[in-house]
């Protein structure tokens, strides 16, 4: 997840350069640009925030508590998401913490998409297209949220979408359902 590609996906997202992105040899990822060289996911995210001008941007700078939270958002990401999802049990609970946060929430932090909510969306990504359709039913709450956020373009960046629609997971667990 904090890997070459992310960092690449959300620099488009925000819609500035990513810059020379590469792991060094300590396997961190690392960005170059304007002379200028900073490691680590969350403080290459940080910098592109400050780079952009878009409405993600602008929402995930808000405030000092927004920042906060989407830095906190960013850090959970790195250190359990990434690595819990390719745990199926863990995986599993993830799955279900997040279909539980999304009950009464659209978005991770406030009230608009933050940079909090690419870096989980892209996190859990290979989790959820693995995901059976009886199971995206099983996390509806997840499905409408991460169904928002792929059909925005900058954010699926040409990627097939993922099917969430009721009539497609009705019609292909017929069995379950009277």
């Amino acid at each position: 997840m904090c890997d070459v590609a992310t960092v690449k996906k959300i620099a488009n997202c925000l819609g500035v350069s990513p810059g020379q992105v590469k792991l060094n040899d300590e396997q961190v990822v690392t960005r170059s640009s304007k002379n200028k060289s900073v490691n680590g996911f969350a403080s290459i995210l940080e910098t592109l925030t400050l780079e952009s001008k878009s409405e993600t941007a602008l929402n995930s700078k808000s405030s000092r508590e927004v920042e906060a939270q989407v830095y906190q958002w960013i850090e959970f990401a790195v250190l359990y998401v990434a690595p819990g999802s390719k745990d199926k049990y863990v995986a599993k609970q993830l799955l279900a913490d997040f279909n539980r946060l999304f009950i009464n929430k659209s978005y991770l932090v406030g009230h608009f998409i933050t940079l909090a909510d690419l870096a989980v969306y892209y996190a859990i990504y290979n989790l959820v297209k693995c995901l059976t359709p009886v199971e995206k039913e099983a996390y509806l709450n997840l499905s409408r949220w991460f169904d928002h956020l792929q059909q925005r373009p900058e954010v699926n960046q040409g990627e097939p979408l993922l099917n969430f629609t009721t009539i497609y997971l009705h019609g292909w667990a017929t069995g379950t359902h009277i």
